[in-house]
């Protein structure tokens, strides 16, 4: 028997590091979520241990309110969301699985070692900096010496390209491999492909920011300094940027959810699905205009800017007041039960309203001035974030006869539920008492008697919610070991209540468990890839390499570097060399009739999806749809390079100081003028090779491509000269040099990326047709090459329209 047991969990593991089905993915998501729910749950037990009976310090303390909003926000809900996502999304739309298995597969193990930096980061350092991590405070190294604040910067880093790949993968994947009509999609469908497109545009300035404070921290580099030239305000504009678009990815997924669970729970159709999807994009689209800037009312000092704020925030609450009308409607007509899903819809739509309420005060300036610095925003804030916990617990609640095939006990359940939304009504509510009482956050003791009363208050609310919760997961632990067998295929009748299955992928046994297809019927077909997981695991060696060698460890930091290069060279061979045979005729002229009417080989099919839906097409549309999922790649970058680029230019015409400052001393005449032409000019081979490649002409597409290559190696052959032997300012002198130094080189790691695309899609000519990855180079080049536009006028040319 343990024999048994050992071999089990053996393969038990063996799935986890080998599988691409978003069904497993899911699963794990979920689980690495759950486990910084109990990590950030410990920290928020410290902090109401302070607050209640003052037994820690000032650093514990900000410790652990910096860990506790990290683990809840960052490693708790968006895992989370992001695996009922995986789980739930390719059975609703009818896919198979993600567009992109393998990247998706890749996003999940990039987390895994960003959740453990942020686990261990306390033993190497404080951070005593917020959730948000403002400037000066996480840069200055007498504040937050040591490595605890890289660390998590770092986690941070590499957490936003998981986030990044997530998103475009899901949008990807509902664009192309839906079996369904938009309009009857489900509403966490929806909700999550509005997610996935903030994912897409969120995330890079955060991972912008995230870089700026960490070279600033490592090697002296003052975005930030304002004696330099740098502005504290800068972060606050990158950080929120992300932040409160980062609302929305929060809550938006928990609204899926309640869209998909209340009518079901009260048996009759959503009222208002239309308008309910749609409100979904209305939120995304409103959330990356001006709203973050309602969270710098204190900080800025234009009346316009803040009416613009205003505006928008006030706007932003229509798409959400709409979905509380229309959930609110749905429970007439239907029957409500005093069970644990009516509980926690009731108790989302009561947490969202009451914090939607208190939200509402922050966009009037004159009330935020005066309360912008108190509990009540911390008040507002936990009533939202509560309401998607709860969302998320009664997802985990609904889809939970799914995941194991059996039922928990329902009294149990509602119990647990109930105290859960309860207690968060408490925790909400005190934090907001003290708040109009004028208690100031981020005090590590409460600073008057007046508000010690509310503070015991909310320590209570959080005991009767951190036992409705252990009581929750205990009923479902027990369920999964011991509960009853589930005996029909819709556990919740939903066919019969509503009309709508839960699933477009229906379930032919249960249950839908880890290393199951998608219907649950066979174990899954084994891909058998560990590179995904190493890769992944390994994606934070480059920049703890980086932070090791700028602290003086050379050697360990180059080889952390060296060994991420060299497994994703292993994992590149393995996937596209390998195991493919050369095809015959490749490099004649005739090439034609092979693009336009044969299939791609199974390895170049791969890349179009599990559904594999470019088979059946020809070689100029898989040429052709592989411009979608470029455009959104390149949608990141530019988010991306649009961060350092509006930085620089926010530093330059917001800091006094820079007024005092030389203005960059850099030639553009005669090197860099040659290097600018060589590169702009290599666009015009790179879309030469695309065309005759569109038109069949093999060989002349590599020539073209070959000259672009050398071309772009050109240009970075001279930028070397002109670091090593024209430049002779040092990037620490101020942020003229700080900025000249990251976005060039920046542009210069894009150029290389470029020129490592180009060679893998010639190399791939002696063996394949390299449909999408044609696409790919030449399109991806002529972006590479249009940022040096604004790079060489910005910062060579220095126009004005840059510059005060």
């Amino acid at each position: 028997m343990d024999g048994e047991k050992r071999a089990g969990f053996k393969e038990t593991i063996k799935i986890a590091f080998t599988t691409t089905s978003a069904h497993d993915i899911g699963i794990m998501y979920i689980v690495i979520g759950i486990v910084s729910l109990i990590t950030g749950s410990l920290y928020a037990a410290l902090i109401r241990d302070q607050l209640t009976l003052n037994n820690l310090g000032a650093e514990e303390y900000y410790n652990a309110v910096s860990l506790h909003g990290i683990f809840m926000i960052f490693f708790m809900v968006m895992p989370i969301s992001t695996g009922f996502a995986n789980y739930l999304i390719p059975r609703m739309i009818g896919a198979k699985d993600l567009y992109w298995p393998k990247v998706n597969a890749l996003s999940f193990w990039i987390l895994v070692p960003a959740v453990t930096m942020s686990i261990i980061a306390p033993l190497f350092g404080p951070i005593n900096t917020g959730w948000y991590m403002y400037a000066p405070l996480s840069t200055d190294l007498q504040v937050n010496g040591g490595f605890g604040v890289t660390l998590i910067e770092v986690a941070l880093m590499i957490a936003g390209v998981s986030s990044t790949l997530t998103g475009i993968n899901f949008i990807m994947t509902i664009l192309r491999l839906r079996k369904v009509p938009f309009f009857k999609m489900s509403l966490f469908t929806w909700s999550f492909f509005a997610t996935a497109i903030l994912l897409m545009v969120a995330l890079p300035p955060l991972t912008a920011g995230l870089a700026m404070a960490f070279l600033e921290r490592m090697w002296n580099l003052p975005f930030f300094n304002a004696a330099l030239g740098g502005n504290p305000l800068l972060w606050q504009n990158v950080f929120w940027f992300f932040g409160h678009p980062e609302v929305y990815i929060l809550v938006l997924p928990a609204m899926g959810l309640v869209g998909e669970i209340l009518p079901r729970a009260v048996g009759r159709q959503i009222y208002g699905y239309k308008a309910l999807a749609l409100s979904s994009m209305a939120i995304a689209f409103l959330s990356v205009l001006g709203v973050w800037m309602h969270h710098m009312f204190t900080a800025l000092d234009s009346d316009v800017v803040r009416e613009i704020a205003a505006a928008t925030t006030m706007a932003i609450a229509i798409p959400s007041g709409v979905k509380v009308v229309n959930w609110t409607i749905t429970f007439y007509g239907g029957k409500v039960k005093f069970s644990a899903l009516t509980i926690g819809m009731i108790g989302f739509i009561s947490l969202f309203l009451v914090g939607g309420i208190t939200g509402v005060f922050f966009p009037l300036i004159p009330v935020d001035l005066a309360f912008n610095g108190t509990y009540l925003v911390v008040g507002h804030f936990h009533y939202m974030v509560f309401a998607i916990l709860v969302g998320l617990l009664s997802g985990l609640v609904y889809y939970f006869p799914y995941f194991t095939g059996k039922w928990f006990d329902h009294e149990l359940a509602r119990t647990s539920m109930f105290m859960i939304v309860v207690g968060a009504f408490v925790v909400a509510t005190g934090m907001s008492i003290d708040g109009v009482l004028g208690m100031p956050r981020r005090y590590a003791v409460v600073p008057s008697p007046i508000y010690q009363p509310f503070q015991n208050l909310v320590t209570v609310g959080g005991v009767v919610e951190g036992i409705g919760a252990l009581l929750l997961f205990g009923t479902l632990i027990y369920a999964w070991l011991r509960g009853p067998l589930v005996r029909t295929m819709d556990p919740w009748n939903s066919e019969q209540l509503i009309g709508i299955p839960d699933f477009v992928i229906r379930p032919i046994a249960l249950p839908l468990s880890f290393g199951k297809e998608m219907d649950g019927s066979i174990p899954e077909h084994r891909h058998g890839s560990f590179f995904p997981s190493v890769f992944g695991l390994l994606l934070c060696f480059p920049p703890l390499g980086f932070m090791l060698m700028l602290a003086g460890i050379v050697t360990p930091g180059i080889l952390m570097v060296l060994t991420f290069i060299g497994v994703g060279m292993a994992w590149l061979y393995n996937d596209y060399f390998r195991q493919l045979r050369p095809v015959s005729g490749f490099g004649n002229m005739g090439l034609g009739k092979v693009l336009s009417s044969s299939p791609p080989s199974t390895a170049e099919a791969s890349l179009g999806g599990v559904d594999n839906p470019v088979t059946q097409q020809t070689g100029l549309e898989i040429s052709r749809k592989a411009k979608t999922p470029v455009l959104f790649f390149i949608i990141a970058e530019i988010f991306l390079f649009g961060s350092f680029i509006g930085g620089y230019i926010y530093d330059i015409n917001e800091t006094p100081t820079v007024a005092t400052l030389p203005r960059l001393a850099v030639d553009w005449y005669p090197l860099p003028l040659i290097m600018t032409v060589i590169l702009l000019s290599s666009s015009i081979p790179a879309h030469l090779a695309y065309h005759n490649f569109m038109k069949g002409r093999m060989r002349a597409f590599k020539y073209f491509g070959v000259l672009t290559a050398v071309m772009g190696f050109s240009f970075l052959m001279g930028q070397l000269y002109e670091f090593t032997h024209i430049v002779k300012f040092s990037p620490q002198y101020d942020v003229y040099t700080a900025f000249f130094f990251t976005i060039v080189s920046l542009h210069a790691f894009h150029v290389i990326m470029g020129l490592v695309i180009w060679a893998i899609t010639l190399l791939r000519t002696r063996i394949t047709i390299p449909f999408q990855l044609s696409t790919a180079s030449s399109f991806y080049w002529h972006f590479v090459d249009a940022v040096w536009v604004i790079v060489f006028t910005m910062f060579y040319l220095q126009l004005p329209i840059y510059h005060p």
